[in-house]
C-alpha cells in the first residue's frame, strides 16, 4: 500500500506509459551507455516500489524507495545513482506537464559537497576549440567528413547545444525532434515537442545571435532536413549520439584537450566540454535566469554551476568595462551617495 502511494495530482500517466515516453523522447538522444544506466535505476524502482502511475510518486514513497535501495546491501554511491536517475526522469517529467512538481528527495541522496568535484572535465578555451578544429583533418581524412564534422563543431560552440539536439535539429517544421523557426523578422529560435500524447504543444527556446546568424547562413533553398550530418570516414551520417561523440573525443585526442584526469586515466575535450564552455562564456554576459533559458536546464542550480568557473580576474575585467563604460567620476559618485 506505502509502496503504490496516494496520488496527490490530476495526473495518471502509467508507470509502463512514461517509461516508454521517457525511452523514446529523451533517453535516445544519448549514448547506449547513459540509456543502459538509467534504464537499470529504473528497473530497480520498479523492483522495489511497483509504481503503477507517475502520479504516485511522493516524498514519503521517496523515503521508503531509499530505505529498501540501502536494504539491497550496495554501495551509497549506487543509490545515489539510482535516486540521480530516477530525478532525471522526473524533472523531464515536469518539462513534459506529466507532473506539476517535483517531490524533494531524501538528503542523503545528494552528492556530498566536501572535496566534491563540480564537474566531470571543464570548459574549453578558445584556443583549444581552435585546436580542435584543426585535428579535424588529421582525424578525418575524407573531405566531406571533415566538413561534416567540423560545421558540427561550430555548431555546438556557438550554440550550446546537447549533442543529442544538436544531431536531431531539423529544418522542417512538421518533423520529430527539435526544429529550427525563423520568423519575419529573420530571428531565430528552437522549437521543441513536448514529447506528451496528450499535450504536444511545442516549447520555444531563444538561440544567441551568434548561432542564428550561423544558421541563417543556409540558403532559404537548402533549408530542409538535419541542420547536422555528421559523416565517418566510411563517408556514412550517424545519428547515433554515442557513435558521433567518439568521433569529436577523437579530436580533442588528436588536439590535446586533455579535461580531466582520474587514477591515470586521460579524459579528452567532448561535445559536453564545448557546451560547458558555451555556458562559461555566457555566465559572464547575462543573468543566470537568462542563462538557464538558452542552456534548457530544468533546474537552476545546475545553471548556477557555470557561475562558480567566474574567475576574479574575470570579475576585475567586468568591473574596468563598467568604469571605462560609465567613467570613473560618475561610477565614484554614485558609490559615494550610497555610502
Amino acid at each position: 500500500e506505502l509502496n503504490a502511494g496516494g496520488a496527490s495530482s490530476p495526473e495518471f500517466l502509467r508507470w509502463e506509459q512514461f517509461r516508454e515516453d521517457f525511452r523514446e523522447n529523451y533517453l535516445k538522444h544519448y549514448s547506449d551507455s547513459y540509456a543502459n544506466n538509467v534504464e537499470g535505476s529504473l528497473n530497480v524502482v520498479e523492483e522495489l516500489m511497483s509504481p503503477d502511475t507517475l502520479a504516485r510518486i511522493s516524498e514519503k514513497w521517496l523515503a521508503r524507495f531509499h530505505s529498501l535501495a540501502k536494504a539491497r546491501k550496495v554501495s551509497a554511491y549506487t543509490v545515489r545513482k539510482y535516486f540521480q536517475h530516477l530525478q532525471t526522469a522526473l524533472k523531464w517529467a515536469k518539462e513534459q506537464g506529466l507532473i506539476k512538481s517535483v517531490p524533494v528527495f531524501p538528503k542523503q541522496t545528494k552528492q556530498t559537497q566536501r572535496g566534491a568535484k563540480l564537474m566531470k572535465g571543464r570548459p574549453i578555451t578558445g584556443e583549444e576549440f581552435d585546436r580542435m578544429l584543426a585535428a579535424v583533418p588529421k582525424v578525418v581524412q575524407k573531405t566531406e567528413a571533415a566538413e561534416s564534422l567540423t560545421y558540427l563543431l561550430r555548431g555546438l560552440w556557438l550554440s550550446g547545444l546537447r549533442l543529442g539536439e544538436a544531431l536531431s535539429l531539423t529544418w522542417d517544421q512538421w518533423a520529430d525532434g527539435i526544429r529550427v523557426s525563423v520568423d519575419e523578422d529573420n530571428d531565430v529560435c528552437l522549437m521543441i515537442d513536448g514529447g506528451n500524447q496528450k499535450n504536444r504543444q511545442a516549447l520555444t527556446y531563444p538561440v544567441v545571435d551568434d548561432f542564428a546568424e550561423f544558421l541563417l547562413q543556409t540558403p532559404d533553398k537548402q533549408r530542409e532536413g538535419f541542420v547536422f550530418n555528421a559523416m565517418g570516414q566510411n563517408g556514412k551520417v550517424s545519428r547515433r549520439v554515442d557513435t558521433v561523440s567518439t568521433w569529436l573525443v577523437n579530436i580533442g585526442k588528436a588536439a590535446k584537450v586533455k579535461v580531466d584526469e582520474k587514477d591515470g586515466s586521460e579524459k579528452f575535450a567532448s561535445a559536453h566540454d564545448i557546451r560547458r564552455a558555451f555556458g562559461t562564456r555566457w555566465a559572464k554576459i547575462v543573468p543566470a535566469s537568462l542563462l538557464q533559458k538558452l542552456m534548457r536546464h530544468s533546474n537552476i542550480e545546475t545553471t548556477m554551476s557555470f557561475y562558480v568557473n567566474i574567475t576574479a580576474k574575470d570579475t576585475l575585467s567586468e568591473i574596468r568595462r563598467h568604469v571605462r563604460k560609465n567613467s570613473p567620476e560618475k561610477v565614484n559618485g554614485e558609490v559615494n551617495e550610497e555610502v
